[in-house]
């Protein structure tokens, strides 16, 4: 049992500073990170929405799932669950209206099923501990 709280920690806080990482690169250099998918932010209001969602969003979301590793993994579990799991089904329903995207979009795609799936699993057995 206490095995499971030490690799739901581990796993939380990797994955909170994952998300820590993109938001600085955001923040600092926002046409770097819209750069691997081709997108030109060629004006104020693009950088600002790129800053917010991909800077803002995982400050706050990888730092939720630091101190939730914590104070309540189980929530931050829940939340890295429902993050994770949002992208794939964003990503997979993208890929049946528009095609095949590109190596980096399926990377990613691969990385944010990973996470959901760990994030499920680990839940289910804090769940089940209880």
């Amino acid at each position: 049992m206490k095995g499971l709280f030490i690799v739901t920690k581990i796993f939380l806080v990797l994955v909170g500073l994952a998300f820590l990482n993109v938001a600085i690169q955001a923040f600092i250099n926002p046409q770097a990170v819209m750069d691997f998918v081709s997108v030109t932010l060629d004006n104020v209001s693009a950088r600002n929405s790129t800053r917010a969602f991909y800077g803002g969003v995982n400050l706050a979301i990888g730092l939720f799932l630091i101190i939730g590793a914590f104070k309540m993994p189980k929530e931050a579990l829940i939340i890295a669950a429902l993050y994770g799991g949002g992208f794939v089904v964003g990503r997979l329903y993208s890929i049946a209206a528009d095609g095949l995207p590109n190596t980096f979009i399926f990377t990613w795609l691969t990385i944010e099923t990973t996470l959901t799936i760990i994030a499920l699993f680990l839940l289910a057995k804090l769940y089940k501990c209880n």
